[in-house]
């Protein structure tokens, strides 16, 4: 019996094009994800900025989870590889905030605002 030779992908010219468009998108993948990351900043010091500035509680509250928003959508599709899935970048995005509103009316009537269930009493 004749032993068969070994494939490797790296001997066979078929796969040449494939392996140098590799190396061609590997050498603009840190340009992409250092603009990530520069954009990643600009929004975080945004809201922190936003977090000193005086201005109505409601529009500060959505300023703050827009810009959350943006950043998940960002991560989601840079990081996650999730750019070309647009449904999974938008459950991704938005299951969080659908939960966080679910959760907000569940605990609403624990808050005060609504009707109260007991009364605080200040000493």
């Amino acid at each position: 019996m004749r032993r068969a030779d070994l494939f490797t992908p790296s001997t066979d010219r078929r796969f040449e094009g494939a392996f140098m468009a590799q190396a061609h998108a590997q050498s603009h993948g840190y340009k992409q994800y250092f603009l990530t990351w520069l954009w990643l900043l600009v929004m975080t010091l945004l809201a922190l900025g936003i977090g000193y500035v005086t201005m109505p509680e409601g529009l500060k509250a959505f300023l703050l989870v827009s810009i959350t928003l943006a950043k998940i959508g960002l991560i989601g599709a840079i990081f996650m590889h999730l750019k070309f899935e647009r449904m999974n970048l938008v459950m991704l995005t938005f299951s969080p905030l659908v939960l966080a509103i679910i959760l907000f009316f569940f605990t609403y009537g624990e808050t005060g605002m609504a009707d109260p269930t007991h009364v605080l009493m200040n000493r």
